[in-house]
């Protein structure tokens, strides 16, 4: 179990991501068992990759510089052969968004691509709604992942009240999970990292595997942080969230889990 292997070998993860969800990102991580690092410093991320498990490229706050910090932080990981997995944050809001977006998927070595249903239908020209970072509805998800998934060769796990996981034509649909996740801000973000945790303990032949077990860890969690929340409010959910991460364990997915292969 790649859970199992986390919480033993406690893999440094190097996150670039947004400045609102930082503290709840590292949080998650921890409690989870890998170790963040919050570096943006290119001189820093030349020694810190050297050892890392996995980069997280997360536009939730972007500019211009951001966008060139992006690009060399990709590049120092392809060099030590860190996974990458990018987050595009609001790319179906915002047209620089969609550039930056489609200039890394494009034109840098992405591992893996983690969005909600508004994002992704952006980054593959498909008409789509969105109110900022939130999703909009999407009558096939996993059509959806199945297709960005083709269209940019790399696996795509697209998020909403039921995640697909695309990997190599191959589709899993997760249906575990909490309404109260995304009214808490940075459940998504932190997703990304999870699921940057997870990919850097997997061959590329285990994708599949490993990302449905990153995603019913992290689901199931939040199941299991809404039945012992003290209120059904999204504060304190999200304290007990953080608890669920810490005490997740391999017997409660297997109980748990609902999986479609698709």
């Amino acid at each position: 179990m790649y859970l199992e292997k986390l919480k033993k070998s406690n893999p440094l993860v190097i996150c670039i991501t947004n400045n609102v969800v930082k503290n709840f990102t590292a949080n998650g991580l921890l409690a989870l068992g890998a170790s963040p690092a919050m570096s943006e410093y290119e001189e820093d991320l030349e020694d810190l990759l050297k050892v890392a498990s996995a980069l997280l490229i997360n536009i939730g706050t972007l500019t211009p510089a951001k966008w060139q910090l992006y690009q060399n932080a990709i590049t120092i990981a392809k060099k030590n052969h860190v996974p990458v997995v990018l987050d595009p944050v609001a790319a179906g809001a915002s047209r620089f968004r969609l550039k930056v977006s489609l200039d890394l998927l494009h034109h840098y070595p992405i591992t893996l691509l983690r969005g909600n249903a508004s994002e992704i239908a952006a980054l593959i020209g498909e008409k789509q709604t969105s109110k900022g970072a939130d999703s909009g509805f999407v009558e096939d998800i996993g059509a959806l992942a199945r297709k960005a998934s083709t269209i940019f060769s790399i696996p795509v796990i697209v998020t909403g009240p039921v995640d697909a996981i695309a990997v190599n034509n191959q589709v899993r649909l997760i249906q575990n999970g909490s309404p109260l996740m995304p009214l808490v801000t940075g459940t998504g973000c932190l997703l990304g990292a999870v699921l940057a945790a997870f990919i850097g303990l997997s061959e590329e032949k285990d994708y599949l595997d490993c990302l449905s077990e990153a995603m019913l860890a992290y689901n199931i969690a939040g199941e299991l942080a809404q039945e012992k929340a003290s209120t059904t409010g999204p504060g304190s959910f999200k304290v007990t969230f953080l608890d669920s991460l810490y005490q997740i364990r391999p017997h409660q997915m297997k109980e748990r889990q609902r999986i479609i292969n698709d």
